[in-house]
């Protein structure tokens, strides 16, 4: 696994990817907040993002919701195919959802979404782990780290 730390790897890189996403999550309970609160910090960015101001035909959310299937699609047409399926339906919720409740109800909604399982992913990382998670890997993480739960758990 240390070879999984230091061996540099691209974004798009499934089976490094995945090795170092495992050597990060090795505790159980660590593992399990993440295969939980993974999902539902995404749903929460793809809820608050039906509220940005923009011209009526763009729609941020979906944007965001098509990069992360291009993304995944690229990496594994079949694991990808069912993850922007998962996606879409993401999106397509969110929008329901944020639509019903409205802005001044939606962003108390994610915001104690976002501190619930912001707070439970870094506990997992110190209490369980016993060591900070890699914030440098910030941007391969939040793009890849839903696709690799997906894969953990389904396949």
């Amino acid at each position: 696994m240390e070879e999984a730390k230091r061996r540099p790897r691209g974004v798009l890189d499934l089976e490094a990817q995945f090795a170092f996403f495992r050597s990060q999550h090795r505790h159980p309970v660590n593992a399990a907040a993440h295969a939980l609160l993974a999902g539902p910090i995404l749903f929460g960015n793809l809820l608050i993002l039906y509220f940005l101001p923009l011209p009526s035909p763009l729609d941020p959310a979906l944007a965001l919701s098509l990069a992360y299937a291009a993304a995944y699609l690229a990496v594994d047409r079949r694991a990808g195919a069912l993850a922007a399926l998962l996606l879409l339906g993401a999106w397509a919720a969110s929008r329901a959802l944020a639509a019903r409740l409205g802005f001044a109800l939606a962003w108390k909604v994610v915001l104690a979404t976002e501190l619930f399982c912001w707070t439970w992913q870094f506990l997992g990382h110190g209490l369980f782990e016993k060591k900070g998670p890699t914030v440098s890997e910030l941007p391969a993480v939040f793009l890849m780290e839903p696709f690799l739960i997906l894969l953990q758990v389904n396949f």
